[in-house]
């Protein structure tokens, strides 16, 4: 897997992860919803499924738009190998960017 690859692997594996839980939640709620036990969650595990998917609408959305501004250069890109940078995090040292693409920090100017 090139880097290229591996940046668009972690920007959709939060879309990936929302997705996954959407189709465990469908076989849970179909498998094992007529074990007596359970029958009484099911009516609330059934809205798991529609909020996984839109959940992971959400985060493929907003990688998408991440991807394309990227793109077109209206994001930051890491000064090492130009990857996308990933989201704002805060630490004592002072706040920082990470690369989806090759894993270096990138400091935030305020």
């Amino acid at each position: 897997m090139n880097r290229y690859a591996w940046m668009l692997f972690r920007a959709y594996l939060p879309a990936m992860v929302f997705l996954a839980v959407a189709v465990g939640a469908m076989l849970w709620t179909s498998a094992l919803g007529d074990i007596d036990l359970l029958k009484n969650l099911v009516p609330y595990a059934k809205w798991l499924p529609p909020i996984a998917l839109l959940a992971a609408l959400l985060a493929g959305g907003i990688a998408t738009l991440r991807m394309w501004r990227w793109q077109r250069g209206e994001e930051p890109a890491c000064t090492g190998c130009g990857g996308a940078l990933g989201r704002v995090r805060h630490s004592p040292t002072g706040d920082y960017r990470t690369c989806l693409c090759c894993g270096g920090k990138q400091t935030v100017s305020p």
